[in-house]
């Protein structure tokens, strides 16, 4: 990600902490999702996936989405339920991961479920199942939501993107 994307992260993070910046940058992801051309966006706050989404070709993605600024993320035996139970509908299970750091950017892998284990699951490992293409869309898309939204998600949070969504949401119907 480019200076100014990670100055903005940065500065929502301080300002509404580790946790409630985990679920914005969940809401910024799905609003990126919007603007890469993906479809059929569902975006949870509580239990299951937090991400579905639906390609230009019709391919379905549920997401599971983690920030951090270490080296792993942390993995849930809920987390492993949730992408194994949306896989049943024909979903491609993917780990959305994001370091906080200078230069990086989301990873989206699709480690096979029977591999993953709850406790920390160190990046590296995210590298060898990625899904490129993916990334090469929403990658891009990220920055701009990022960068458009930026002073309305420091003014009103989540309550803002969470607005954001239920309009991109009527409009896509």
């Amino acid at each position: 990600m480019k200076v100014d994307t990670f100055q903005h992260l940065q500065q929502i993070r301080v300002k509404f902490g580790p946790g409630i910046f985990g679920k914005i940058a969940q809401k910024l992801l799905a609003l990126a999702l919007y603007e890469a051309g993906f479809l059929d966006i569902v975006e949870r706050e509580v239990q299951g996936a937090d991400i579905d989404a639906t390609d230009a070709m019709g391919k379905k993605y549920t997401l599971e989405v983690k920030t951090t600024d270490g080296e792993s993320i942390p993995i849930s035996s809920e987390n492993i339920e949730a992408l194994k139970d949306r896989t049943k509908d024909g979903y491609v299970p993917v780990i959305a991961a994001l370091r906080i750091q200078m230069f990086e950017d989301w990873v989206f892998a699709n480690i096979p479920l029977g591999s993953l284990r709850p406790g920390p699951l160190p990046l590296g490992r995210l590298r060898a199942y990625r899904i490129k293409d993916v990334e090469t869309y929403v990658c891009p898309a990220f920055e701009v939501v990022v960068n458009q939204h930026f002073n309305g998600v420091l003014a009103g949070g989540e309550h803002y993107l969470g607005q954001l969504l239920a309009q991109k949401r009527s409009e896509h119907k």
